[in-house]
């Protein structure tokens, strides 16, 4: 029979921290780099359920590849250096200006955006300790009127097999 209530040996944790690189580029990983999570991600919103007027009824291929690769430029630099970006713009919402209300079931009071290029839309989150929680993607601009984009555009939502 064993004991139940045997205390564990106290854990030694180091003062200094060794510096963390990734293996595949010898970059630093850094705490106060801006991570993504996906895990407030809703695209059943008629404004930003990535459907499109190709053929398959999809926003294009060529969309998604821009797209990651702004979330990796993005997650290499600081939530200060990314407020101070001009390609990137993150800044809060202002939802007095937005074409729609914040995200139900959410009690979370400041949303933020940042552009994925000049015209290749944004995306819409939280930011929570260093994590950006993606919400929204609006490949067509339709959370604010923006001069060049027209009016709101909807497509149906694509579907999933």
């Amino acid at each position: 029979m064993t004991k139940r209530n045997r205390k564990l040996p106290p854990v030694k944790i180091s003062d200094v921290k060794e510096p963390r690189t990734l293996p595949f580029n010898g970059s630093a990983v850094t705490d106060n780099k801006l991570s993504f999570s996906f895990s407030c991600f809703d695209r059943n919103y008629k404004l930003f359920n990535l459907g499109g007027d190709g053929s398959d009824g999809v926003i294009s291929g060529k969309w998604f590849v821009e797209l990651f690769d702004c979330l990796k430029s993005i997650g290499n630099k600081t939530i200060t250096e990314l407020k101070q970006s001009k390609t990137h713009n993150l800044h809060p919402v202002d939802w007095d200006q937005a074409n729609t209300s914040p995200p139900k079931d959410y009690e979370q009071l400041e949303y933020w955006q940042f552009r994925i290029n000049k015209s290749r839309g944004r995306v819409i989150g939280i930011i929570i300790d260093g994590i950006f929680y993606v919400v929204w993607f609006d490949p067509y601009h339709n959370l604010t009127d923006s001069e060049g984009y027209g009016t709101i555009r909807t497509y149906p939502a694509p579907e999933i097999m």
